[in-house]
């Protein structure tokens, strides 16, 4: 609810006019003290602003007082994998290109390894080239967030591994 029912009558508000920045600040501190996390009052704060937004389209108000309300950071808790269930991971993609041979499964072993190895982006391992690996200088180039273009080092198993990939494709395309 906006601004919840008590805070308006503690703060004797009587009409949406009477909202301010500080007041919806305030609230949402409030919230924070009583135990909402970051995502709940982010969500609070979405909230008030799509109602004073359509209150600002009605003309019952001039401009938003939440409009400058910052968001809360939220914390980013991102599952990594352990050392066991890489191996695990790098196992099963090496038996199934060893036993299937096909270019599907060895171009699986190598992004799952490429990623681990440079710990490059979704994105950037999708729109690499091969004039992006540079096998001489052992480096990889991709362009990152922001379309900043970042050379990566690579190590020199990674480096042969990507060579034999390479050639790998050269014969299956050619065929």
């Amino acid at each position: 609810m906006l601004l919840k029912f008590e805070y308006c009558i503690q703060y004797e508000f009587v009409s949406v006019e009477e909202i301010t920045y500080n007041h919806v600040r305030q609230h949402l501190s409030t919230c924070l003290e009583r135990g909402n996390k970051a995502g709940s009052i982010n969500t609070k704060l979405l909230r008030i602003r799509a109602f004073l937004n359509y209150m600002v389209e009605c003309e019952v108000i001039t401009k938003n007082p939440a409009k400058r309300v910052k968001m809360q950071k939220e914390d980013v808790k991102i599952d990594v994998f352990t050392d066991e269930q890489i191996h695990q991971m790098l196992n099963f993609y090496r038996r199934i290109k060893q036993c299937e041979k096909s270019y599907v499964a060895y171009r699986d072993y190598m992004m799952i390894v490429t990623l681990l190895g440079t710990g490059i982006r979704r994105g950037e391992i999708i729109n690499l080239k091969w004039s992006d690996v540079d096998f001489i200088n052992q480096s990889i180039t991709v362009f990152g967030k922001s379309r900043r273009k970042d050379t990566l080092p690579i190590t020199e198993k990674l480096s042969k591994e990507l060579a034999a990939y390479k050639i790998f494709c050269k014969q299956y395309w050619e065929i």
